[in-house]
């Protein structure tokens, strides 16, 4: 059994994971998730002034466990290994589980929800320059509202309700992770428990 250990951020503790008998834990956590039976999982990665973080839920009927990172944090490699075994062992025993990219159905609707009423506050700001409503301002206020809708109404499109989450299976996440700067993918007829 290899142990992986890493901090996710530079205020946390670090974290010291392991597979066992295809169980996924913790040091320290209450419970193994058997991933056998994970239901749901999703990844996601995003960037924001620099500062990477990126995280994979495991869903099952017991709850959801998460492992997250930020490039802030310690022991980058140790924590892409741990997400590569988990994909490995996702695959040998839980191949058809597809594995959703991008956020979750929650964080689509609240950020469809920021990019609809910031498109109607920028059609708003362009009507209020229109018709001179602003007494002064009318150019100030008609550039505001075409810089809202620039920005809001793709966050708006992208995030709709209706538009279904894009999938991987286990492998292909897996050589996806290791195309971004993971460790390479361990050989896939070779258990995670065999030396």
């Amino acid at each position: 059994m290899q142990e992986y250990s890493f901090k996710p951020a530079p205020v946390r503790k670090t974290q010291t994971w392991a597979i066992k008998d295809d169980h996924l834990m913790r040091r320290g956590g209450s419970t193994a998730l058997n991933l056998a039976k994970v239901t749901g999982a999703s990844w996601n990665t995003v960037t924001y002034r620099g500062t990477r973080s990126v995280w994979l839920h495991l869903h099952a009927e017991a709850g959801t466990m998460k492992i997250e990172y930020t490039d802030q944090g310690g022991a980058r490699d140790e924590f892409f290994g741990l997400i590569i075994a988990v994909l490995a062992t996702l695959e040998r025993v839980n191949p058809s589980l597809e594995i959703e990219y991008g956020y979750s159905a929650p964080w689509r609707l609240a950020l469809f929800i920021l990019g609809i009423l910031g498109t109607l506050a920028g059609v708003f700001f362009i009507f209020a320059g229109a018709t001179n409503m602003t007494g002064r301002g009318q150019v100030e206020a008609s550039i505001v509202g075409v810089a809202l809708i620039v920005l809001l109404l793709p966050v708006a499109w992208t995030c709709r309700p209706n538009l279904k989450a894009q999938t991987y299976a286990p492998d292909v996440l897996a050589a996806e992770i290791a195309h971004l700067g993971g460790p390479p993918m361990p050989d896939p007829d070779q258990s995670p428990d065999t030396p």
